[in-house]
């Protein structure tokens, strides 16, 4: 994904060189004036990443990188004329990631972000889970996708849903399915061709040699 970014800087030429920039960067970036037009923008799509003027109009930008410093929150970057240690030593305890002094180098923004947003925590990624519906003999893929099972296949998936990531014994799922385990063998080979038509995935249901069949994935049964 591309990232987000609010450039929030009352010099008009400014802020458009700026947002010129990042967008040849490949970068999805917005402009705004004063913390009111920034508020509008945000409240509309919130940014991964601010990128502050301290001198704004009205409220300036530490009380604006003050409020934005609530959880959840932008990267923020204030960018500013005053490059003295009490200003500097202002804005990083206002809450912005890195402060840099006017006039701008882009190709040390660009660097700042990148160096801003690589420490910035990743959102959880959840592990895709596949769903068993024993009531009503479907499979749910991770993408959403229902495939309709037969009793035989809602048998053997059963078990391996029970207990995803371990190994269940051919014996036990020959059971379960009321078959030999030459037919289980079968309803497996048929299970995952079907599986993979029906939904473009692969079934994570894989064969562990003179032991069995182990489901390796999220699963949840119901």
């Amino acid at each position: 994904m591309a990232l987000d970014v609010l450039v929030v800087e009352d010099h008009a030429d400014l802020r458009e060189e700026i947002a010129f920039f990042l967008q040849r960067r490949g970068m999805v970036v917005r402009t705004a004036g004063s913390a009111p037009s920034m508020d509008e923008a945000m409240a509309a799509r919130q940014p991964d990443l601010v990128i502050l003027d301290i001198g704004l109009p009205g409220e300036d930008g530490v009380a604006v990188a003050t409020r934005l410093s609530g959880e959840p929150r932008p990267a923020v970057i204030i960018i500013t004329a005053r490059g003295r240690v009490e200003d500097r030593i202002l804005g990083l305890n206002a809450g912005a990631d890195l402060y840099l002094v006017k006039p701008l180098d882009l190709r040390e923004l660009e660097a700042a972000i990148t160096a801003v947003m690589r420490r910035r925590p990743q959102p959880a990624v959840s592990a895709p889970t596949w769903r068993l519906d024993t009531a009503h003999w479907r499979l749910m893929a991770p993408s959403g996708t229902t495939v309709a099972l037969t009793e035989a296949e809602v048998r053997l998936l059963s078990p391996l849903f029970e207990a995803p990531g371990s190994t269940i014994d051919r014996q036990t799922v020959a059971e379960r399915v009321e078959g030999d385990t030459r037919s289980i063998d079968l309803v497996v080979h048929r299970l995952r061709r079907k599986v993979e038509s029906d939904t473009g995935e692969v079934l994570p249901l894989r064969t562990v040699h003179a032991r069995g069949y182990v489901f390796a994935a999220p699963a949840l049964l119901g």
